[in-house]
């Protein structure tokens, strides 16, 4: 089903997606009107809170209003990736990942890294993206770099992303401009193929 619809309706659903995540990032930073949706006296929204009590070691813990983009990001954004990866599968998601999209930007300006190259016999010269090759370091050690990324990501969530929402979202600035330096270091799907957990 996927697979048929054009490129063009894919890129508006990559740009979509993408101006969505930047946003939940942006708010990460600074959010002023999603807190309104968990006083305790707001008529509809379902992420209210209770007028309850909870008694953690006999006291009553004070609930206040909260910023919603971390509980988005968490309780939404990741399971519903996951769950896109595995109902529609890899090629769907590569096709709509902001990822994989923000690392085609060094393409789509035209500033990939090239090699010259000059044919020896005609000294004609051409120019050639660079490519990871399968016999370098990383084409023959991508899967150890990718549980790597995976661990680290999942280590930093426990110990400091859930804690604080500016490293949050730093931790993903950082992954996004990751992303990009790759996609201007080598051709094609790097990113996706030799550095994506």
């Amino acid at each position: 089903m996927f697979s048929q619809l054009s490129e063009r309706r894919m890129h508006i659903v990559r740009w979509i997606l993408t101006i969505a995540w930047l946003t939940i990032i942006a708010s990460l930073f600074y959010d002023p009107w999603t807190p309104a949706l968990t006083v305790q006296n707001h008529p509809w929204s379902p992420l209210r809170l209770t007028d309850s009590c909870i008694s953690v070691q006999g006291k009553c813990l004070v609930e206040q209003p909260y910023p919603l983009a971390t509980t988005l990001f968490w309780g939404a954004i990741v399971p519903g990736a996951i769950f896109i990866l595995l109902v529609l599968g890899h090629e769907v998601w590569r096709r709509i990942c902001p990822l994989s999209f923000l690392s085609q930007i060094p393409r789509a300006l035209g500033r990939q890294r090239q090699f010259k190259r000059e044919n020896a016999t005609t000294g004609k010269v051409r120019y050639e993206l660079a490519k990871v090759k399968s016999e370098s370091w990383l084409g023959k050690n991508y899967p150890y770099l990718q549980f790597g990324w995976l661990f680290i990501g999942l280590c930093g969530r426990i110990l400091f992303f859930n804690a604080d929402r500016t490293i949050l979202a730093l931790w993903l600035l950082f992954t996004i401009g990751s992303a990009i330096t790759v996609g201007y270091l080598y051709g094609g799907k790097s990113w996706c193929n030799y550095f994506c957990p």
